[in-house]
């Protein structure tokens, strides 16, 4: 049995009990108490990496199995079963999202030096500064080392105030006014924005050398891992403005040529976009309009890259997004943006 998710400090809060007895010398921690009887009495708020309500909603058959008594609790069966099977516990860390975004860590649970991806965060990832789900938490910190954003919350983090920066972002940020920065993985991933100002990439994003006019700084920033070649992803706009980003401005021997995502594997790799509000939401394309072709498609706005105006020619249209809900350019041209510069494919 594995005690990954196991926080004394917030245990002992959550059930003072349990803490006079630890300080009576009754048990010689809260985790004591918790592996013989805690577990046994139902008491689960023991991580805010574990959320007993979300999982028991997530998981149906685990829900019953507690109601029919095999269990008592989602937690029991998460500890005994869940962690090793992947199951998401909590909007903190998605074991999925990670171990795709983390191949290395993923050999290793499969090898089984280490029980799951979420183990790996709690030991590793998180000291590391990374993602456990689509937030980019080097993002909302701030895109350079030099010039943090939210300076107060990674001081906030580091001091354990905070388990991570989606932790303050889901308390405190997003209302706020503070923007949140959702990013994928090179696979196909479903991205889903939920916060008052929100962008959006469903390519992969990390810290990376920062470059400006081609030549590094020294610190380090928000690079691109990969341009959504091969890639199918899903991203979701939330109740607030969102940014939806296709396209980047690469600097390559200090010139800025523009780069557009999903390009390479025709209708085979795009973005489909959903809840896109118009007059409210920003959809952001590499170069210029004249770089694209937009097409009505069964209630929907697809948007190519066109065959011409490169150094070498796309043999066909390359399909690059899927607008749910929009019909025509004319919806949607004042919301777009573009990085212009000379586009490259």
């Amino acid at each position: 049995m594995t005690f990954a998710v196991f926080e004394e400090a917030l245990y002992l809060a959550n059930n003072p009990d349990v803490q006079a007895a630890v300080k009576a010398g009754i048990f010689q921690s809260g985790l004591a108490h918790f592996q013989q009887f805690g577990l046994k009495e139902g008491r689960v708020i023991v991580s805010p990496f574990y959320n007993e309500q979300f999982y028991l909603q997530k998981k149906p058959d685990v829900a019953a199995a507690v109601t029919g008594g095999a269990f008592t609790s989602g937690l029991q069966h998460f500890i005994e079963f869940g962690e090793i099977e992947d199951r998401q516990a909590s909007v903190l860390f998605d074991e999925e999202f990670y171990l795709r975004k983390n191949p290395d860590v993923a050999e290793v649970v499969k090898a089984g030096t280490i029980s799951s991806g979420l183990a790996h965060y709690l030991q590793f990832g998180q000291a590391e500064g990374l993602s456990g789900t689509n937030f980019n938490e080097f993002g909302y910190i701030g895109e350079f080392s030099f010039s943090k954003i939210n300076p107060d919350v990674e001081d906030a983090v580091k001091a354990g105030t905070f388990g991570s920066a989606l932790e303050h972002y889901i308390e405190f940020g997003q209302f706020e006014g503070r923007s949140g920065i959702f990013t994928g993985t090179s696979g196909n991933d479903t991205v889903v924005g939920f916060g008052q100002s929100d962008t959006i990439y469903g390519v992969d994003r990390s810290p990376g050398p920062c470059f400006l006019g081609g030549t590094p700084t020294g610190g380090q920033c928000l690079d691109f891992y990969s341009l959504g070649v091969n890639e199918a992803d899903v991203l979701v706009g939330g109740s607030g403005k969102d940014t939806f980003v296709l396209g980047r401005l690469q600097t390559e021997n200090k010139i800025p040529p523009a780069r557009s995502f999903y390009v390479g594997g025709g209708d085979a790799d795009f973005a489909r976009i959903e809840n896109f509000e118009i007059g409210k939401d920003t959809l952001v394309l590499g170069g210029s309009l004249d770089n694209y072709i937009f097409s009505k498609s069964d209630g929907d706005l697809n948007i190519f890259l066109s065959t011409n105006g490169f150094s070498t020619p796309l043999p066909s249209p390359d399909l690059v997004a899927t607008v749910n809900g929009v019909i025509s350019l004319n919806q949607i041209r004042n919301s777009l943006q573009f990085t212009g510069g000379l586009l490259s494919v």
